[in-house]
């Protein structure tokens, strides 16, 4: 069944050492939720797509709600099998201050976080009754590797509950509503300047270094718990039409400590967007990511600090099928 949410606004801050800390954002996203029976003490697996208003769009997880007792080679395998960009694992908490403890795997490693992964496992919780919530914001903590996750959830009763462009209807046995936004804070732990020549990621990605060097904007490495490169791109079209040499990418995002890559443009297929991407990730068992939370949240404090937008709400595309991009609110 379809389900859409999440949405809000992108607050600006100051860290310590002189360096912006952000806290981001809500994701709008449609969840269409699938079920798969695992012969392992019969684990309940759910498939839920991040970032569309289309089932089978926008960006899928594996989400295990009841995780307890798992091996981490375990996880590592049900995550293999599951073959998705991430899947998600929720065990009990680990410390006091902390609701639930989430643990995300690609097919080939754990990462210390993922952005529509952690989304897509909160409504998953929710919708089995295990967050109570009440009328107006409930908040909940996650306990990741990349330290403690505040999640917000804003939530109505009423009795004929119903899915729209800004809400989702719920019925857990113990809430009755309509769900109107998930939001996750998120923080800018890092960013710097890349020191990889342009010329280099042009060759990787197949396309002319002019096409980076005349947006007049550096490449940049941001963190919000992975490091992440932030490459700026002339033409959607020219990101649209991408066959980057994973391969290459995997080696130099490697030697460069990189995590991620975030092809981007401020050329948009749809006026009330402010970029374009497409997510790379061969480094952590990812060839590409079709929607990607964290480097939302990156990617937003990018263009507010080179003076791209100002504060507020910021709806970024991506994806590499111009039909069924997924939109992300920053």
């Amino acid at each position: 069944m379809p389900f859409r949410q999440l949405q809000g606004p992108f607050r600006n801050g100051t860290g310590g050492h002189g360096r912006t800390r952000e806290t981001a954002p809500f994701y709008r996203f449609l969840q269409l939720e699938r079920q798969r029976r695992m012969t392992m003490r019969n684990l309940v697996v759910k498939q839920v797509d991040a970032f569309t208003t289309r089932p089978f769009g926008g960006n899928p997880a594996g989400i295990i709600t009841n995780g307890d007792g798992l091996r981490p080679e375990e996880m590592m395998n049900i995550a293999g099998e599951m073959n998705l960009s991430e899947t998600a694992i929720v065990t009990l908490p680990e410390s006091l201050d902390t609701d639930f403890r989430i643990r995300f795997f690609t097919p080939s490693e754990e990462v210390d976080l993922s952005g529509h992964v952690l989304i897509a496992a909160t409504w998953a919780l929710l919708e089995e009754g295990r967050i109570q919530v009440s009328d107006g914001i409930t908040t909940v903590n996650m306990g990741t590797n990349a330290g403690r996750i505040a999640v917000d959830l804003l939530f109505y009763s009423t009795d004929s509950p119903e899915t729209g462009s800004d809400r989702v209807a719920l019925k857990n046995g113990l809430a009755c509503g309509e769900l109107h936004r998930i939001m996750m804070h998120q923080s800018i732990k890092n960013f710097y300047p890349a020191d990889i020549p342009a010329s280099e990621i042009a060759d990787i990605l197949g396309i002319d270094v002019s096409e980076i060097t005349g947006t007049g904007l550096p490449m940049e490495i941001v963190s919000t718990g992975l490091d992440q490169l932030m490459v700026p791109v002339k033409s959607r079209e020219t990101i649209l039409s991408l066959n980057p040499d994973l391969i290459k990418l995997g080696l130099s995002n490697r030697k460069n400590n990189i995590h991620t890559n975030h092809i981007f443009s401020t050329d948009t297929f749809s006026e009330d967007c402010v970029s374009y991407a497409r997510h790379f990730a061969p480094a952590v068992g990812m060839w590409e990511d079709p929607g990607t939370g964290t480097a939302a949240a990156g990617l937003g404090n990018y263009l507010l600090r080179h003076g791209i937008v100002t504060s507020g709400e910021m709806i970024m595309e991506q994806g590499n099928d111009r039909s069924s991009l997924a939109r992300i609110l920053v």
